[in-house]
């Protein structure tokens, strides 16, 4: 029986890549009735599986969600993968299968050298799908993201690390082409403005060359969890709290139990624009080397997107605590050291 085709949706992370995957779910039965699998071993939607298979153990200890799931033994996790994988696509026969996990765009050499190897067993070509975003719109997203999952910096913060690895477009598409060798690089500009009447679902069946309209396939609502500045500056002092009283580590703290009742009804969290233009300056040419290299040298991102309700002021006014301490049911014997560090970081 001759291998399928490979699909990897690497994101990257903010680009949509959570509402693709729920619509490839949700789809699931209508891409089957086209021979094309989007298999449940990897996972039900996003497919964490797979870059749980393909990492080393040292970068796996800093995942929170693979301590969580306690896989134990990785030789024995990987083995049981890989079995449950190819049995999935022999059983289904597909002429094509696609993979999406964001977590795939900034893998290690050694974890991409790992996922080449997969893709040799289990197809018989491999198209790449990656997601580009503007760099200072996705870093103000990221940014929400991160403190979700425990980062203590603030914006300006983490505006000023080091984003080379992820923000270096042109060396990361270099990467994957020198050492996965897809087949294909479908690379695409993640600009609401460039999609067609399809929008995102359109764009993304295109680049994976499935030739069918939008209608033929159910639809599924935006997968967007944003929070306003307020909610955000919240988490970040909870996270503080968390570092400094309970020897958590930060960057490594689920906060999705609470996040989920935060609400996005404030102004988000941005940057100011001398400081924006600051930051887009250190990748003027990493994108013109991706724009002559994939977009025939076109501008690679259009200008900045104006935002209706935003706030370059992060502050949450400690007279708020009592709210979020109801809200989010924040023990007792917790809230005077979380209210000294939120009256501490609004003095800054």
């Amino acid at each position: 029986m001759s291998r399928p085709g490979l699909v990897l949706h690497i994101g990257t992370g903010k680009t949509g890549t959570s509402s693709i995957q729920q619509f490839l779910r949700i789809n699931r039965p209508r891409l089957a009735r086209r021979a094309i699998l989007y298999p449940h071993a990897p996972g039900r939607a996003r497919h964490t599986q797979l870059g749980f298979f393909v990492k080393t153990e040292a970068e796996l200890a800093r995942i929170v969600e693979w301590t969580r799931a306690g896989h134990g033994d990785l030789d024995a996790f990987r083995a049981d993968f890989e079995r449950r994988l190819t049995t999935e696509i022999s059983e289904a026969a597909p002429k094509r299968v696609i993979m999406s996990d964001e977590a795939l765009y900034s893998l290690s050499d050694e974890a991409l050298l790992r996922l080449r190897s997969l893709a040799e067993r289990i197809a018989d070509r491999v198209r790449v799908i990656v997601y580009l975003r503007r760099q200072d719109d996705h870093l103000v997203s990221r940014y929400q993201q991160a403190v979700k999952t425990g980062a203590t910096e603030t914006l300006a913060e983490f505006a000023r690390l080091d984003h080379t690895p992820t923000y270096d477009y042109a060396a990361r598409l270099t990467t994957w082409q020198q050492v996965v060798r897809p087949d294909q690089l479908v690379v695409r500009r993640f600009e609401p403005s460039r999609f067609g009447a399809g929008g995102l679902y359109q764009d993304f069946l295109d680049a994976a060359a499935i030739k069918a309209p939008l209608d033929r396939f159910k639809p599924v609502e935006s997968q967007n969890e944003s929070l306003d500045a307020e909610a955000v500056e919240l988490l970040r002092i909870l996270n503080l709290y968390r570092v400094e009283h309970e020897g958590a580590v930060a960057g490594v703290i689920n906060n999705r139990p609470l996040f989920t009742r935060l609400g996005a009804d404030g102004p988000t969290l941005t940057l100011a624009d001398d400081e924006f233009t600051r930051f887009m300056g250190q990748w003027t040419a990493t994108n013109r080397q991706v724009a002559a290299t994939y977009f025939a040298g076109d501008e690679l991102f259009g200008p900045r997107r104006a935002s209706r309700s935003t706030t370059t002021d992060q502050r949450l006014d400690p007279a708020r605590l009592d709210h979020y301490f109801e809200l989010l049911e924040i023990p007792a014997e917790q809230q005077a050291a979380v209210r000294a560090i939120a009256e501490r970081e609004a003095a800054r």
